[in-house]
């Protein structure tokens, strides 16, 4: 129960982050380069409230991990002074309650910037990357979450909170460049990360095991993230120059697929990364579910070659088809379409894939 408990935590930590780094960066943009925003305070106090709530989640897998072999009372003790995790929370926290005393006063916008930035400092020192090489972690890692959280954030700002139909234009002229730049730093950042836990050669191997399948399933869904960017960069800008168009569902279709790419993450993140596939197959089994999807059991050495058949070409073919289905139906202004092609695509690129490997 716990363990699906955890990663939903981590969804919440994403998008309470992403709201509060859309809010601060929005307060550096001239009001007429953005749309008209009205966020209710109680919605970004309580953010920063959520965040130190969602970010337990890490303490709670270590003190149910411990507490049968050291009793709850020293497990909870050591989760909070021992390990990275913990002491990560105070500090995030601390500075979450200063955040939350300076967003209520309207005080500095400046003030609001370092204090987040220390949160996601915070968040970086805790995680994996930063546990196996400090510094390169610690850098990799808040860049890459820092990013994400701010492209996320100012798309949850514009599409969910803006309330009139005006300077659009003006608004995706800087944030379309300012998207491909953030693209670009989250990809080099990302494959930084992986790279430190999986090495290139063992991507395919890893699949074998649940992190690896994470990590495949948050690969392929930032595929229709980037189909819908490029929708809502383009052609939206387009469609704006030629008539009244309306790009807010548009955005928010943006902002849900990426809300799927946070669950793959918040799960990934529940999970400890295999430096050594096949002694981790060993000595822990390989995911029941590939066993259970490609008929066999599955024990190393592993032997993994990518064989393609008619039927996973198809489905990879049809992935494809539903990309492209995704910019088709902006001709149809029904982004809620865009959506479901995006989730199709994943599925049907997962499943040629997957069944594509010989063990």
């Amino acid at each position: 129960m716990m363990n699906m408990l955890i990663p939903f935590a981590e969804l919440g930590n994403y998008i309470l982050f992403s709201i509060l780094a859309g809010h601060v960066a929005l307060q550096f943009v001239p009001e007429e380069k953005k749309p008209v925003i009205r966020i209710p305070k109680p919605v970004l106090l309580l953010s920063t409230l959520g965040i130190i709530i969602f970010t337990l989640g890490p303490i709670v897998q270590v003190i149910s991990f411990f507490k049968e072999g050291i009793g709850l009372q020293q497990a909870t003790l050591s989760a909070f002074t021992d390990f990275q995790v913990g002491k990560a929370w105070t500090f995030i926290g601390f500075m979450a309650t200063l955040l939350w005393m300076t967003i209520h006063v309207q005080g500095s916008r400046y003030l609001q910037a370092i204090l987040l930035f220390l949160m996601f400092l915070g968040v970086g020192y805790a995680s994996h990357s930063a546990s196996l090489s400090f510094w390169s972690g610690l850098s990799s890692h808040t860049t890459h979450f820092l990013i994400v959280s701010l492209w996320t954030g100012i798309l949850i700002h514009v599409s969910w909170f803006s309330k009139k139909q005006s300077n659009w234009l003006r608004f995706l002229r800087w944030f379309t460049p300012f998207a491909l730049a953030c693209l670009v730093i989250i990809l080099i950042s990302g494959f930084i990360i992986m790279f430190s836990f999986v090495e290139p050669q063992d991507y395919m191997k890893s699949w074998v095991l649940p992190y690896g399948q994470m990590l495949l399933l948050k690969h392929i869904s930032i595929i229709p993230v980037i189909a819908f960017a490029f929708v809502n960069g383009y052609l939206v800008k387009k469609a704006l120059y030629l008539s009244s168009f309306n790009p807010r569902p548009w955005l928010i279709g943006e902002t849900i697929l990426l809300m799927i790419v946070f669950y793959f993450t918040g799960v990934l993140g529940t999970l400890m990364p295999p430096h050594e596939i096949d002694l981790t197959v060993s000595s822990e089994g390989a995911s029941p579910w590939v066993e259970w999807l490609l008929s066999k059991d599955i024990i190393a050495p592993l032997h993994i070659q990518f064989i393609p058949s008619l039927q996973t070409i198809l489905l990879m073919i049809i992935s494809l088809l539903f990309l492209t289905m995704i910019v088709v139906s902006f001709r149809k202004t029904k982004p809620y379409l865009g959506i479901v092609f995006g989730i199709s695509f994943i599925a049907a690129l997962y499943m040629g894939l997957m069944l594509s490997i010989a063990i």
